[in-house]
């Protein structure tokens, strides 16, 4: 009883502590440009016909996100002070029902340190607080490899149902982000594997996979041909990539991602008979990570390139969840002790260097743009012309003005906020104030934050950087 009792206790607090990390000052940072582009399509004031516009003209992945972020905010109000919630919500339900199905389905025995790992984990704390899609490609990545599980372990009555659920969710998956391609072939790749070492052949379930493949092949077809633009700052594989293969990035440091890493091939080497004979649901794991790395590595020596850390996001729950059933096969106590041990000191030791742990002692540190101090020093001046720099943007500059403009309009962290924004490529120049304050985005126009050329006839006469944001104040020279 008192076991149980204090199991209930270290879960109850492990919960507490996944959400307050996560709900903690989420509005303390302003919009990325990407979130002000999500916020911006998302409006449920327009059309469908004029949602489909803007997704296709700013996005480069599908609409199921913003889909859903539409409905959220036409049942719950168009507001940035919520806007995050939703991916915050989602972000702590992958992690829960991760844990669920570690425990309770794969009979997996450490789940408590399982949870403390991905409840400290940072990387995914950032992207808990960021309008984007990655939460919700967590959350449906999670359901959809719990249903995968169920269809090639199960044969009871339940299993039409979980056949379903594991079509559904393979398609929201799909129509998520381009990357869950990676997932479903790793899926096909899986059972030609196990139908080969273990002579299982599941009819039922090859048909699906050759349906739910078919699907993603019109889908991706369909997606490139009515994508507006491709992305140009995703730069070249770094040689460096290929000493931590972001594990630098998703677990805090290059330290500790050192430790994951190395601890991750050192239970590989030491149980890899077991996972290639065995065939169980860690040679899908295993499949899964390496297709992740080798696709986009390929496709960017080919074409263009692909290797981006946060589309692998879910790589994260993926290695975590490996070591962790492959620690569970450790005989020796003693070791199995002493890995779990610097998992866990290393991941809590680097979160107390992050802003995340360091905000409930001093002021937080902002790391994205601080668009609330360039507001407040607009405010303060006497003139209330602004105009964001489109220069160096390869998207739409109208409808990047246009999504910006939504955001001042809809922006609450101060009140009466008086602005007059316009898009100097489509105001007439004669219309020009004397004087105009002109944003400048470094995630939008890089370092280059001149003023635009249009602007000839004007002159600096005041200008102040912030985190991620300039700001000038020109005037007409006479």
């Amino acid at each position: 009883m008192n076991k149980i009792n204090i199991n209930f206790l270290y879960y109850s607090v492990l919960i507490f502590i996944t959400i307050l990390f996560r709900l903690y000052n989420i509005n303390y940072d302003d919009f990325w440009i990407d979130e002000i582009i999500s916020f911006y399509i998302s409006d449920p004031s327009i059309t469908l016909n004029e949602f489909y516009h803007r997704h296709k003209t700013l996005e480069n992945s599908p609409f199921l996100f913003n889909f859903i972020l539409r409905n959220y905010f036409e049942i719950f109000g168009y507001d940035t002070l919520i806007a995050r919630y939703l991916p915050s919500i989602l972000n702590s339900l992958s992690i829960f029902f991760l844990i669920y199905f570690y425990k309770k389905v794969l009979k997996g025995k450490s789940s408590l340190v399982l949870f403390i790992l991905l409840a400290f984990n940072i990387y995914l704390i950032k992207y808990s607080q960021e309008l984007r899609l990655y939460s919700w490609y967590l959350f449906i990545f999670v359901i959809n490899i719990y249903y995968f599980y169920k269809v090639i372990n199960s044969e009871n009555i339940k299993s039409h149902l979980n056949f379903f659920l594991f079509f559904l969710t393979s398609i929201f998956l799909v129509i998520t982000h381009p990357f869950a391609l990676i997932i479903i072939f790793s899926y096909s790749a899986f059972l030609i594997y196990k139908n080969f070492s273990k002579k299982v052949f599941k009819m039922k379930l090859f048909k699906l996979l050759i349906l739910i493949n078919c699907f993603s092949a019109i889908f991706i077809i369909f997606f490139i041909l009515n994508t507006t633009h491709q992305p140009i700052w995703i730069e070249n594989i770094d040689w460096k990539f290929f000493t931590n293969f972001f594990f630098s990035k998703f677990f805090g440091s290059r330290l500790i991602g050192g430790i994951y890493l190395l601890i991750l091939v050192y239970l590989i080497v030491k149980y890899i008979k077991n996972i290639l004979f065995e065939t169980n649901f860690e040679m899908f794991l295993l499949i899964t990570i390496f297709f992740s790395y080798s696709i986009p590595i390929v496709y960017s020596y080919i074409f263009n390139p692909a290797v981006v850390d946060r589309y692998l996001i879910y790589l994260v729950l993926i290695v975590v969840l490996l070591m962790m059933m492959l620690i569970d096969k450790i005989e020796s106590k003693q070791l199995k002790l002493f890995i779990c041990g610097i998992l866990i000191i290393s991941t809590i030791g680097n979160f107390f260097t992050e802003t995340t742990f360091k905000q409930f002692f001093k002021e937080r540190t902002v790391h994205k743009p601080d668009l609330k101090s360039v507001l407040l020093e607009i405010k303060k001046s006497s003139n209330f012309n602004v105009t964001l720099n489109l220069e160096k943007t390869y998207l739409s500059k109208s409808e990047i003005s246009n999504a910006f403009e939504s955001y001042l309009k809809n922006y609450s962290k101060i009140d009466d906020l008086k602005i007059e924004f316009f898009n100097y490529l489509v105001i007439d120049k004669e219309k020009y104030s004397k004087k105009i304050w002109i944003i400048c985005l470094n995630d939008l126009n890089g370092d280059n934050c001149e003023i635009p050329t249009i602007f000839t006839k004007f002159k600096t006469i005041k200008e102040i950087s912030f985190n991620s944001v300039n700001v000038k104040l020109i005037e007409k020279v006479i």
